[in-house]
């Protein structure tokens, strides 16, 4: 079986042609009688996919069930805007708005072993393409705006789910968040120190993106003077 070349032909066209197809859903989503019911069943649609990823993971690849909980970043990204795209719910729009630049990352430097179409691959990037996808979908058709509230409150969470997380992966052997040691795979973390430096270069990265997609939605204030 071919495996994956990160940054390779592949993996370029790969990213290009799920952006492309992205996109043209968006468009067509435009012309939907319900963008509602529209979300809803796309969103029913990637829970399946993700759910026989994991059992395909499990079953086939014999993967543990402790290694396929979703703590990471990305898939509690996932799980929060498939419920947000089911539900329309605007507090869980912010945490999915602020957390999805995680899937540009994974995008860019995929965990991903075996070239298409293998079913890990095709979830994988569908999966994360997806994360973008909803926050877009919910900027345009539910008109969903991120605040300073959603901002602070998805910094505060997060942190406080890495807390639980670093716990839970002392006692299953894990290491969801990369919050216990470096991943033992090349990656960009090999740039920033060891164990616990990389984290806080990691939060200050995260506050800097986070702003940065905050503050073209800054409700800005004008004062007008008169003489």
């Amino acid at each position: 079986m071919k495996t994956f070349s990160l940054f390779g032909t592949e993996h370029l066209y790969t990213l290009l042609g799920y952006f492309i197809f992205m996109i043209i859903i968006l468009f067509l989503s435009s012309f939907a009688d319900s963008k509602k019911r529209l979300a809803r069943n796309i969103s029913i649609l990637i829970a399946v996919l993700k759910i026989a990823e994991l059992s395909y993971r499990h079953y086939i690849h014999g993967e543990q069930m402790s290694s396929l909980l979703p703590l990471h970043l990305c898939n509690l990204a996932l799980l929060v805007a498939i419920i947000s795209m089911i539900f329309q719910k605007k507090f869980l729009f912010q945490f999915v708005y602020f957390w999805s630049a995680g899937a540009i990352f994974a995008l860019l430097t995929p965990e991903v072993r075996y070239s298409f179409p293998n079913f890990l691959n095709i979830s994988f990037f569908i999966t994360h393409f997806y994360l973008i996808f909803s926050v877009l979908y919910e900027l345009i058709y539910f008109k969903f705006k991120p605040t300073k509230a959603g901002f602070i409150n998805s910094f505060i969470l997060i942190n406080i789910i890495a807390l639980f997380v670093y716990f839970i992966n002392s006692r299953l052997g894990t290491n969801y968040l990369y919050i216990n040691y470096k991943p033992n795979f090349n990656s960009p973390l090999d740039y920033f120190g060891d164990w616990p430096y990389y984290i806080f270069i990691i939060e200050a990265i995260y506050l800097f993106i986070s702003l940065l997609l905050y503050l073209p939605f800054r409700q800005r204030s004008y004062k007008i003077k008169i003489n």
